[in-house]
Order: structure tokens, then C-alpha cells, then sequence
């Protein structure tokens, strides 16, 4: 199996001109997005659909890109977050003291509300009105719910790293309707100048911006924690891709000058005496020749936003 599907070169060329690239890729992007939802959309009886992939592959803002095709198809499409359905911090917490561990590793499946999710399922095909919860990162719990207003052939679309586990695949098939799986993470490397990042190294920079932006996490902290979420993905999300028909490749050319100036406000920040300052510093030294990108190119419906 190769390293990466492509490796997109970045040049002078490109930098300069950044706001028509953007855009191109933008729209590169988008038209694999519709070919997509037109095969899902032509496919009879299709009423589940499982998107999943590694941490920060754009899962959360792909389901709002399909649901948005499908729409424009005669289509409604309803996505769920699987993140959701996650059990509160305390519970969590209090589980893992019990097993003499101060850690919760919030990639396994243990961390999720599987009874919760079960039942929700079932309402959704058995009941034109229910609620889903909706858990709030900072807070560490559930904060509230939602409710979701469905019809006899409306799709739903459950996303999250656990979409592909086999846990949550056979919940679903207990409900009656075959699923079908999409996977999404970035495939291909980027080559600015003489620095290559290849797909692992681009999630885990755009968790760091993404957590410490939108989940309060410091880097220190995210980095801490990469170990435990690359031995997941290792065990229980590769080995079943496979599971998966459909294939979204969400790198983006454009993202390491992106990325560059949030790393260099926060990277700064792990302290100096952390096993991870030299992995921070290693970051920063092999992002310090890449020409930055203004983030105030993004497009507002792109993918990127989820991570900036």
C-alpha cells in the first residue's frame, strides 16, 4: 500500500497567486463532493450512510457538503454526529479511576453511549419526530437536544471515527437497513519548498490548531494524547476501510501556509521543560520557510473552516 495516493507540489506560482488557486481547489473539491452524492442519490433504498475516517479528516463540515448535494437533489439528508452520543466527562473520568488509569482514551468505542445511540437509531426509522443529544467539548457533557423532524425516505448520515468500528456497523445492521460506508482523510502528501508533510503529519497539525480553537485543548496537551489516537487508528479504523465503498481524498493543497500561523502562535506555548517541546520545535523549524496563506481566503462553505 503506498504512503499517499498524490503529492501536490506547492509553488512560487500558486503562493502569489493564492486566491485563485484556493478556489480551484475549492472547486476541484466540490466536484468530486457531487459526484459522489449523485452515485448515493441514484442508489435504491438508501437510507443509512456511515461516514468515518482518522481524526481531522473534515467528517463533520463533509457531511454538511453532502447534505447541501443532496438537497439540490430532491434529497434530505440528516447528519448526525456520533461525537453526540459520547458519555459525560465525569462518567468517563470515574470509569477510567476505576481501572487504575487516569486517562480516557476518547477514540474507543467504551467511550461511547452505544444504548443511547441504539435507541436513537430505531426511533429515526420508527418515528417521524425524535431527539438527539448534543454533547459539548468544553463542558464535557451533554448539554442539551435537538430535534430532528424525518420522513419515510429521508437519509441519515452518521459521521465520526467510530462510524467504521465493527461495533457500531453491527448496531446498525440490527436496525434493518444496509449501510453504506464513506471514508474520508486526507491521502495525499503537500510539498512545500524542501519540506515534505505527508497525510498522519497533516492531521495531527490541524488537530493542534483545531483543538486549541474549538475544544479549549492546549498542544501540550493534544500532543499527549497522538500516541494513544495513532494506535486507535492503527487497530480499529484502517483495518476497515475496507468496509467503506466510497473514498474522499480531503487533503488541500493550500492548508500547511494556512496552518503556519496558528502553529506559530501556539506551539510556542508547550513548555520548556515537556517531553513534547522538541517535537513542537521540530514542527516550527520545518514550517519556518513555508510562505503563509491569509486565512481570510477560505471560502466560507470549505471544508477547511472545521479546522480554522
Amino acid at each position: 500500500m503506498k504512503q499517499f495516493e498524490k503529492l501536490y507540489d506547492v509553488t512560487d506560482g500558486q503562493v502569489a497567486n493564492a486566491k485563485d488557486w484556493i478556489r480551484g481547489c475549492e472547486l476541484d473539491f466540490g466536484r468530486r463532493l457531487d459526484r459522489i452524492a449523485e452515485e448515493l442519490c441514484d442508489t435504491r433504498g438508501l437510507r443509512l450512510l456511515r461516514l468515518s475516517g482518522p481524526t481531522c479528516s473534515g467528517k463533520t463540515t463533509g457531511a454538511n457538503m453532502l447534505l447541501e448535494r443532496f438537497a439540490q437533489r430532491g434529497k434530505h439528508l440528516h447528519p448526525i454526529s456520533i461525537d453526540d452520543f459520547y458519555y459525560d466527562k465525569d462518567v468517563l473520568h470515574a470509569r477510567a479511576e476505576d481501572q487504575e488509569s487516569g486517562n480516557v482514551d476518547y477514540d474507543s468505542v467504551k467511550t461511547i453511549d452505544l444504548g443511547a445511540l441504539q435507541r436513537f437509531t430505531e426511533e429515526i426509522f420508527t418515528r417521524d419526530r425524535s431527539h438527539c443529544p448534543v454533547f459539548d467539548f468544553k463542558a464535557g457533557k451533554r448539554i442539551s437536544y435537538r430535534l430532528l423532524e424525518s420522513g419515510p425516505d429521508d437519509v441519515f448520515i452518521f459521521e465520526g471515527i467510530q462510524a467504521i468500528y465493527p461495533e457500531v456497523i453491527a448496531l446498525f445492521e440490527a436496525c434493518g437497513y444496509d449501510s453504506v460506508g464513506i471514508y474520508i482523510a486526507p491521502q495525499s502528501a503537500i510539498r512545500t519548498g524542501a519540506q515534505l508533510f505527508e497525510p498522519n503529519e497533516i492531521r495531527l497539525l490541524r488537530r493542534l490548531v483545531r483543538d486549541y480553537n474549538f475544544r479549549g485543548t492546549s498542544p501540550e496537551r493534544t500532543f499527549g494524547l497522538w500516541g494513544g489516537v495513532r494506535r486507535n487508528e492503527e487497530q480499529n479504523i484502517f483495518p476497515y476501510a475496507h468496509t467503506c465503498r466510497v473514498f474522499v481524498d480531503s487533503t488541500m493543497p493550500y492548508e500547511i501556509g494556512i496552518l503556519k500561523p496558528y502553529l506559530f502562535r501556539i506551539l510556542p506555548t508547550v513548555s520548556k521543560d515537556s517531553p513534547h517541546r522538541e517535537t513542537a520545535e521540530g514542527i516550527l523549524g520545518k514550517l519556518e520557510t513555508v510562505e503563509v496563506i491569509s486565512n481570510r481566503l477560505i471560502l466560507p462553505n470549505s471544508l477547511y473552516k472545521e479546522f480554522i
